[in-house]
């Protein structure tokens, strides 16, 4: 679920739905109609899993073909400007790769590159890990694969959303299939074969987990059981958002310790940056309302699209002031500096202010430390974690390595008093520990460099087409 302004995330595959049906005379909410288009993408990508396997591409028409300098005739081909073509092949010469245009299908999601570009090129390259650098990356055994997600576009990233017959409103946002081309270093002492196959075992991670319930009033003897006296307190429903900052392990050292952050509206107040200098940005708007706009005492993350493709989190950030005359704010940084914006940024990379609703802990760069606990009646008595009217979350020490940008939803309703979140098995039992919500990321090998002047191997799996017979 995108960082957008909805009610909740109601789609399950368990529950089998294969359509929604809208019903005469009853209110329309947000949640049955994204259900509608999930069931929708959930039935087209297993289908085209089911038929292609989890990674291939047409014969005529595969993407993401690496060029390097042994096969840098390819880039005549696949770029018509000359001026372009030219550039292309002196950063190759020069040592660069160039990911070549085509289609690919990653786990059923169709990927698409329109234009070759460069591995240095690529939006939130800045933020790659250093060892995946392009100087890093020389004479060394690896293994380059195709990195896809999807990512939440709004009017701020792409003002063509809006209607510009209707005073330009924000309506509705677009999800967008984004990808990068990354690379792995074979680990040392590595001691299973390292080839095409060896991608699941080098990504793969144990997650994280997660409780969630509403306050309980009076404690319990029985610490597995849930209070009849649980209430959610709030006067609006809500959509909470817990979102994992700095990525790790929960440990005792506050410098390098797992943190989160949380937003009672699914982190979907947002504030596009014209200017950002030292402590004082200047914004394109203050919000809707009270409800959704900055006041003193507010905390927030400043990112933009580098930030997001680079899957880091941004600095955050203290509102100390708000001129609403001039759409200034002053910031008091939980980091030892901000990033600088100028207005030409607002139209290539989208700075934005993001709101938060949690109260950060400036020794913890804004964020708040993440507690977990063992999963045991001792554990389970302790350790939950309060966000506010009677919204409580627990994290679960069995867990595994948290990642940045890791997110659950919790739906939390006034007519109910209490969250929507699953619970064990049997009466009066506890919230279920889940895995997070998202994002999801869907992989595919696509080169393997040996090293040494071994060859090099072309992971990409070809589909060709069905041959057309002739009716008579």
């Amino acid at each position: 679920m995108m960082k957008g302004d909805f009610t909740r995330d109601t789609f399950d595959a368990a529950k089998h739905f294969s359509r929604v049906l809208m019903q005469q005379g009853r209110v329309q909410v947000d949640a049955d109609w994204n259900e509608q288009t999930s069931i929708l993408l959930h039935y087209l990508h297993t289908l085209a899993k089911d038929i292609l396997g989890p990674y291939a591409g047409p014969a005529n028409a595969m993407g993401f073909d690496l060029i390097t300098k042994d096969n840098i005739a390819k880039i005549d081909a696949m770029e018509p400007d000359p001026v372009r073509r030219e550039a292309l092949r002196k950063k190759v010469e020069e040592g660069d790769a160039a990911i070549g245009t085509g289609r690919y299908y990653v786990q059923g999601v169709l990927v698409e590159n329109l234009q070759a570009i460069l591995y240095t090129e690529q939006t939130g390259y800045l933020y790659f890990p250093e060892e995946i650098k392009l100087e890093n990356l020389k004479n060394k055994a690896l293994l380059a694969y195709l990195d896809v997600w999807e990512r939440h576009i709004t009017y701020v990233e792409d003002d063509h959303i809006r209607e510009v017959a209707l005073g330009g409103p924000d309506t509705c946002t677009r999800a967008q299939v984004v990808w990068q081309v990354k690379a792995l270093l074979r680990p040392e002492n590595f001691d299973q074969a390292f080839d095409c196959q060896s991608l699941d075992t080098l990504l793969s991670r144990q997650l994280p987990k997660l409780r969630a319930r509403a306050l309980q009033e009076k404690p319990v003897t029985d610490l597995c059981v849930i209070s009849p006296e649980s209430r959610y307190r709030g006067a609006e429903n809500q959509l909470y958002r817990v979102e994992v900052h700095r990525g790790g392990f929960a440990t005792d050292n506050p410098a390098t310790s797992a943190t989160f952050k949380w937003s009672r509206e699914n982190g979907s107040v947002t504030f596009p940056i014209l200017t950002l200098s030292d402590t004082t940005a200047t914004l394109e708007n203050l919000g809707r309302d009270n409800c959704l706009g900055l006041k003193q005492g507010d905390w927030v993350e400043a990112i933009d699209d580098n930030v997001v493709m680079g899957g880091q989190s941004g600095p955050l950030a203290q509102v100390e002031s708000v001129d609403r005359d001039t759409l200034t704010v002053t910031l008091k940084w939980a980091v030892s500096h901000g990033p600088t914006y100028v207005e030409t940024d607002s139209l290539t990379s989208h700075p934005l202010l993001r709101r938060w609703d949690h109260q950060g802990d400036p020794d913890l760069g804004g964020a708040l430390e993440i507690n977990d606990q063992d999963n045991s009646n001792a554990g389970l008595g302790i350790g939950w974690i309060n966000l506010e009217d009677g919204v409580q979350i627990w994290f679960s020490k069995e867990g595994g390595e948290y990642r940045t940008g890791d997110y659950w939803l919790i739906p939390a309703r006034v007519a109910t008093g209490d969250v929507e979140w699953p619970k064990e098995p049997g009466a009066n039992s506890l919230p279920v520990a889940i895995e997070p919500h998202g994002p999801r990321h869907y992989y595919a090998p696509l080169f393997l460099e040996l090293g040494e002047g071994q060859p090099g191997r072309d992971c990409r799996c070809e589909i060709n087409s069905l041959q057309c017979i002739p009716s008579s």
